[in-house]
C-alpha cells in the first residue's frame, strides 16, 4: 500500500481527532496537508520559525502570571524542544519533496 492510500484510509479517523477541538482547518487543508506543511515554510523560513518558537517560550517564561514550578518549567522546555524538531523535521520532509 503506498503512503497515499495510508494517508486517505486514515483521513477518517484524522477528521475525528481535529473535530475533538476545533482545528480551524477546512477540508481542503486536511486533504491537502503537504501543500499547507509547504506553505508554512514559504511564510516562515526554518530559521524564523524556530526563533519564534524561541520568543514563545522566554515570553512564557517571564510573563507566567505565577512563578512556574520545576515540573512546569520541565514540561513546557520539553515540548519546546520537540516543537523545534518538529519544525525541522517537516522542513526535511518538505524539502526531500520539492527535490523529487
Amino acid at each position: 500500500m503506498s503512503l497515499k492510500s495510508d494517508r486517505n484510509s486514515d483521513m477518517e479517523e484524522i477528521k475525528k481527532l481535529l473535530d475533538y477541538q476545533p482545528s480551524g482547518l477546512s477540508d481542503g487543508e486536511v486533504g491537502n496537508a503537504d501543500a499547507e506543511l509547504e506553505q508554512f515554510f514559504v511564510n516562515f523560513p526554518l530559521h524564523e520559525a524556530r526563533a519564534n518558537m524561541k520568543e514563545l517560550y522566554e515570553g512564557w517564561v517571564h510573563f507566567e502570571a505565577e512563578s512556574p514550578e520545576g515540573e512546569q518549567i520541565m514540561d513546557m522546555l520539553f515540548f519546546f524542544n520537540q516543537m523545534i524538531s518538529f519544525l525541522n523535521f517537516s522542513y526535511i520532509v518538505i524539502r526531500q519533496k520539492q527535490k523529487s
